[in-house]
């Protein structure tokens, strides 16, 4: 079978099986097992309404579900249909960040793109911040800023409460003017993609930092 299931959508149904079992391990009446099982499939079925016969009987597997057990072997079953982030070289992101003396990228090999939603990394030593994404179907990079300081809060992008620090990035509206947009993003991009469950707001993010 081909991936279909982009990382984000693997994270919401991973989500959707755990908060299941959680439930499910409080609940002892038939009747509402059944409703918090029919509950968690629709919502996976609502995120990815057009299937083939195929992935919908693969998906529907979430309806066995009953216990951690049953959930590891679900998610485990899912993992070979996730689509990789897209292909990206060097020569690429050396491209998209032109004005960046030095660019201190990762080395590409050692990134999971099976759990990447958007690429992002940081530059420690200038306190910088560096997204990468496929922003309808044009490649878009954006360097930002970021303190020292992390706290405790809900980060922009995954929707999460996590460690977050305070990103700035300065856009240019007009040939005339500047302005600074700052949020609150996890200081961890890898656990922050593991944490999305829709683009959307990083899509919203990024169109407002090109």
């Amino acid at each position: 079978m081909e991936p279909f299931i982009q990382p984000f959508q693997y994270n919401f149904i991973r989500s959707q099986v755990d908060s299941m079992i959680q439930q499910l391990g409080a609940v002892h009446d038939p009747d509402v097992r059944d409703a918090v099982v029919y509950s968690a499939a629709k919502k996976i079925f609502d995120l990815l309404p057009v299937l083939t016969a195929e992935q919908e009987e693969l998906l529907m597997r979430v309806r066995t579900v009953q216990t951690e057990a049953d959930s590891a072997l679900y998610l485990e079953d899912i993992q070979p249909v996730v689509r990789s982030f897209p292909s990206i070289t060097e020569i690429q992101l050396q491209q998209l960040f032109r004005k960046t003396k030095k660019l201190r990228h990762p080395p590409l090999h050692s990134i999971d793109f099976l759990k990447t939603t958007y690429l992002s990394w940081n530059d420690t030593g200038n306190k910088k911040k560096f997204f990468v994404y496929p922003l309808n179907g044009e490649w878009v990079g954006i360097e930002g800023t970021y303190l020292p300081t992390i706290q405790k809060g809900i980060c922009t992008i995954c929707n999460q409460y996590s460690d977050v620090t305070l990103v700035s990035a300065r856009t240019n509206p007009s040939a005339d003017q500047y302005r600074a947009i700052g949020n609150y993003i996890c200081i961890d991009s890898d656990h922050c993609n593991e944490q999305v469950t829709s683009p959307a707001a990083l899509e919203k993010l990024l169109g407002k930092m090109k």
